[in-house]
């Protein structure tokens, strides 16, 4: 082995002073630090870490590192300065030689300057790599080894490795790093090769930078592998072990009983596992048997059937029991593939999954704390579980309704049972309990359920021990349809109104008041509800809703401030038939704010036919006179209606007339309506004569005055005719 430095104690302190006459400072500025003030800067390093003889710093590429540090001399400072971590490092050629905070590292063969700045001041000082090697050689038998060969799956070759460095030649098989590219091909350990696998196989040493190589081709020596038998294996769950044998034949001739050497592998081993060519089935599925020896490799498809379809357990459901109860007796039944069933209790495999509540021996659970237990019957790969509830000691029982509605053929789950416990503390215990109905023909109870056959009334009583609890059930005719007298509710704040009356139709037709019967809810807070009246309690729009059986009906509920005052505009209306006209109705509350109620009131009018009313509009329907009359809140407006007909023209009996002076002549006026019934208001028009001294006219009598010619008008409602008359 060559020394990697030389060194030379007795030279140590010639070695330093050489350091120093390379040092050299180059003040580049004039900025210091406040707190101190540099005057220079020199390395600070191990001697023996540097080489006198070639003025440098001698590195191994891949060996120890070389640390070497700055020391800052300060103005009015006899000691110096540690800054080695505040130096900027930096080396010529990373290629040879790297320098990070100080520590040098040997990359390459070459020499770099390493150079450290500090403030204004700059140091450099020279360090040299090399490798410990010129070359390091796989060698076989003192031969340089080839960089290709052959291998054989289940041999072993050992090889060395020589290290050169300036003709001198080393073995330095120990201290080499040897890997292989792939480990299931072949291994070396310090140049011992063991080939495992076939295939292709890259085998390396390594040493200070230095490598060789062999790339090796790994073949088996055997051509191939059967296991016999090679056909399909077919288990079932609970016979014994299926052995096979695993033969393989040499390249070289011949063939050997591989089984007790070979590699066993199951692709599924929790469906059949293997060892030694025996093969175990554990449950059913599909799984792959594979051997392999020396490279060579083959398989065979292992299938695992149960032999049973199916097993049964009796009781079959989950089953509800007292701690103090005696110990139930699980049975078990399988069925064969053949469709042959038998007892399976004893041959079973019982398990517990929490044996603090309840232990099973051959199918017997005996109940040992409060809780819940799996308990498992395993037989032959099939099996089958029930749930054990175990429940604590009771001091009675309770149910929380006291009647039961329903309709004949209905049905429903029966109402849950409360235990109460020695503690005082309350359970249910609904699972536990039996139950039984006083009067069959009425209803009768069935896989936890009641189920009505007749109309009537029945007590069902549910029991636990010496312990009972009861609950009316009365069978009702089913109801159709619920209805409440009113749609929409409008009440004062603090008042109390009460419920609107309730209705219900059964569905043989018949109909019954059940006011007294329902059951009212509120969808607020702002509605009170009492016993037999409603109170508001702040302003806003509530959903009350009556039950009833299994029918509700809702009724929308309006919260509001009480009104003193209602005014309608107009306070009088005359209308023509078919004619519309809009009612403004203004509320007015005690502090005189106003509210629009027009919308909001609840109208009658004294004659339907007169006319009809939609919202706040009323129409006109036939001639007459009424009284339209509005309320809310219990104030009432009411306003006079008159309806009249709509004049449509007028009619008079002469058109023109000829009259000699001092003579009369008289005309009639007709007025008629859209109603089609003619009036004569001659008397009740408006007359005037366009020349009164031509002619006069009253209440249509004219009068011939004078020679000429006039206009004789009369006017009725909003309408108007003329006659021409002259005088000669």
């Amino acid at each position: 082995m060559l020394d990697r430095r030389i060194k030379n104690r007795g030279q140590g302190w010639l070695a330093v002073l050489l350091a120093i006459t390379l040092i050299f400072s180059l003040p580049v500025g004039s900025t210091f630090a406040a707190e101190d003030k540099v005057t220079g800067i020199e390395f600070d390093y191990d001697p023996f870490d540097y080489n006198s003889g070639t003025s440098s710093f001698h590195l191994i590429v891949e060996d120890e590192k070389i640390n070497i540090g700055v020391l800052a001399s300060i103005e009015g400072s006899t000691s110096k300065k540690d800054v080695t971590s505040a130096v900027t490092w930096k080396s010529s050629n990373t290629n040879y030689v790297k320098v990070d905070k100080g520590v040098l590292t040997g990359v390459g063969k070459g020499t770099a300057t390493i150079s450290a700045t500090y403030k204004d001041y700059k140091i450099s000082i020279r360090a040299t790599s090399d490798y410990l090697y010129d070359s390091v050689t796989i060698m076989d038998n003192n031969v340089a080894a080839p960089s290709k060969a052959d291998g054989e799956v289940g041999k072993t070759i050992t090889y060395t490795l020589n290290g050169s460095k300036n003709s001198v030649v080393e073995d330095v098989t120990s201290e080499a790093v040897w890997t292989t590219s792939n480990a299931s091909i072949a291994t070396v350990d310090e140049g011992t090769i063991t080939f495992l696998g076939t295939g292709t196989v890259t085998i390396a040493a390594k040493l200070k930078g230095k490598s060789d190589s062999i790339v090796f081709n790994v073949t088996s020596p055997y051509k191939t592998i059967s296991i016999s038998p090679n056909e399909l294996l077919e288990l079932e769950i609970g016979e014994d072990d299926r052995i096979v044998q695993a033969t393989a034949v040499l390249k070289t001739g011949g063939s050997i009983d591989v089984t007790e050497s070979a590699n066993w592998t199951s692709t599924n081993p929790q469906i059949a596992s293997v060892e030694k060519g025996v093969i175990t089935p554990i449950s059913a599925g599909k799984t792959t048997v594979n051997v392999s020896h020396m490279g060579v490799t083959t398989s065979v498809e292992v299938v695992v059937r149960t032999a049973y379809q199916s097993i049964r357990l009796s009781p079959e459901n989950e089953y509800h029991m007292l701690l103090q109860d005696k110990p139930l007796q699980i049975e078990a039944e399988v069925l064969n593939n053949s469709n042959v069933s038998y007892n399976a209790t004893q041959l079973a495999d019982w398990t517990s999954s929490n044996v603090v509540v309840a232990t099973v021996s051959n199918g017997l659970v005996t109940p040992k704390a409060i809780g819940t237990t799996k308990i498992t019957a395993s037989y032959k790969g099939i099996s089958r579980s029930i749930t054990i509830t175990v429940y604590p000691s009771i001091t009675g029982l309770s149910i929380d309704s006291e009647t039961i509605d329903g309709f004949v053929n209905s049905s429903e789950k029966l109402p849950a049972v409360t235990g109460h416990l020695f503690d005082g503390s309350k359970i249910d215990v609904s699972k536990l309990v039996q139950w039984s109905s006083e009067d069959e023909k009425v209803a009768v109870i069935k896989d936890g359920k009641w189920t009505v056959k007749e109309l009537g009334e029945t007590t069902l009583t549910a029991k636990i021990k010496n312990y009972e609890a009861d609950v009316k059930l009365i069978a009702h005719t089913k109801p159709l349809k619920l209805i409440a007298d009113a749609a929409n509710l409008n009440i004062v704040i603090g008042k109390d109104v009460p419920y609107p009356s309730v209705t219900v139709i059964n569905e043989d037709g018949e109909e019954e008041d059940v006011s007294k019967k329902v059951k009212w809810k509120s969808s607020s807070d702002n509605l009170l509800l009492k016993s037999t009246t409603l109170r508001g309690l702040e302003a806003a729009t509530v959903t009350l809703t009556a039950t009833y059986l299994n029918k509700s009906t809702t009724v929308k509920v309006r919260i509001e401030e009480e009104i003193v005052k209602i005014v309608a505009d107009p306070n009088a209306l005359e209308l023509n038939p078919n004619r519309s006209k809009s009612i403004k109705v203004t509320g007015y509350y005690k502090d005189g704010r106003s509210v629009v109620l027009s919308s909001k009131i609840d109208w009658t009018i004294s004659s339907p036919n007169l006319a009809s009313i939609k919202g706040s509009t009323v129409k006109a329907l036939t001639v007459g006179t009424g009284t339209l009359s509005g309320s809310y809140q219990g104030k009432t407006v009411n306003i006079p209606i008159k309806v009249t007909p709509k004049l449509k023209n007028l009619s008079v009996s002469d058109k023109s007339a000829k009259l000699a002076p001092g003579e009369t002549f008289s005309v009639k006026l007709t007025a008629n309506y859209t109603t089609g019934n003619p009036v004569v208001v001659t008397e009740a028009a408006t007359w005037t004569s366009s020349k009164a001294s031509v002619a006069t006219v009253k209440n249509g009598k004219i009068t011939a005055v004078g020679k000429g010619s006039a206009t004789i008008k009369a006017t009725y409602g909003d309408k108007s005719i003329s006659i021409r008359v002259t005088v000669k």
